[in-house]
């Protein structure tokens, strides 16, 4: 049974994984790319956000929330940043480089494969 629940979460871990890169990547192929200023910080239902204004390739000028990554190096007010967007559902942002994206892309796959590999162990004993 142990051996049953250890694939199951492998399978989970990996389609998160995957789900996570897809949205990143369609995000980075497919979406608006625009270099936008840090213009600060915001409250949101989420807790802290960066306020990330910019303008559209149609000239308005947006102002769109991103969680603030726990290093926040890089970020800080009036740099500028290369974020990539989906202009139909604007919630859905990217900043590149943003390392806790990237590290969680990367946790999913290393629970994946560390799951995977203990329901094999067990299924070896």
């Amino acid at each position: 049974m142990n051996v049953v629940i250890f694939g199951l979460g492998a399978l989970l871990m990996l389609v998160m994984a995957l789900r996570a890169t897809r949205a990143r990547r369609a995000l980075v192929n497919r979406g608006e790319k625009v270099t936008a200023r840090v213009s600060g910080t915001i409250q949101t239902r989420e807790g802290v956000s960066l306020a990330l204004e910019f303008t559209t390739p149609a000239g308005n000028t947006r102002r769109l929330p991103y969680p603030l990554p726990r290093k926040a190096k890089g970020f800080e007010q009036g740099s500028e940043v290369t974020l990539y967007y989906d202009p139909d559902h604007p919630e859905k942002v990217y900043i590149e480089g943003d390392r806790a994206v990237l590290g969680a892309e990367i946790i999913y796959y290393v629970l994946a494969a560390l799951l995977l590999v203990l329901g094999l162990v067990l299924m070896g004993m």
